[in-house]
């Protein structure tokens, strides 16, 4: 299933068909308190957040969580054509952080784990190594060309 502009509708149709009808739990307006989950899935939905997209907030699921989640609890049967690509929901991931970082969302990706992670093991094979705070700060001047030359 690809992820286009659309991401957020599919996040909420998500939630909704991950949600059996007698099921209750709590939405504000982020998301679902991860806690009103019934125990399987909340210790599935810790799972998927601290080491598929490496968050460090784990309170609240988002229509994002919920896109993953669903795949697991109604499409594991389905044709791999019709299931979620976990390439791509990760890809969409990096991309959303990406974009909260230029339009200056303070401290966006430094709780970002997956991407902070990635950079960070791609710094360190310089020959002279980039540290976390040098890229962050290199983000913010749009003087990522340099990192690129």
């Amino acid at each position: 299933m690809p992820w286009d502009k659309e991401e957020r509708k599919l996040g909420q149709k998500a939630k909704k068909e991950f949600f059996l009808p007698e099921e209750q739990y709590s939405e504000d307006k982020n998301g679902v308190q991860r806690a009103s989950l019934q125990p399987f899935w909340s210790e599935v939905s810790l799972q998927i957040m601290k080491y598929i997209t490496c968050e460090g907030r784990f309170i609240i699921m988002y229509g994002y969580h919920f896109c993953l989640l669903t795949e697991l609890r109604h499409k594991m049967d389905l044709p791999s054509k019709q299931k979620l690509s976990i390439l791509y929901f990760l890809l969409q991931s990096l991309i959303e952080c990406s974009t909260k970082l230029k339009e200056g969302t303070q401290n966006q990706l430094a709780h970002h784990g997956l991407i902070k992670l990635l950079i960070e093991d791609a710094l360190h094979t310089y020959t002279v190594p980039f540290s976390w705070e040098v890229f962050h700060n290199m983000s913010k001047g749009d003087d990522i060309q340099t990192l690129a030359e």
